[in-house]
């Protein structure tokens, strides 16, 4: 039984890579949810200057 060539490399390759976007989009949701937390937090104390909106420029 003979395996192509680069088979098991590519399959490891094809793991680390499904690994890495998993811990990226991890990363991503928790950040994005701590960042609605803080929002939620400072709304509910009743501040008015929670988001900062960006001011376009002339």
């Amino acid at each position: 039984m003979t395996d192509a060539p680069g088979g098991p490399n590519r399959g490891n390759l094809a793991a680390l890579i499904a690994v890495v976007a998993i811990v990226a989009l991890g990363y991503w949701a928790f950040t994005a949810i701590q960042r609605q937390r803080e929002i939620a937090r400072c709304l509910d104390e009743g501040r008015r200057d929670c988001l900062e909106i960006a001011t376009p420029t002339r």
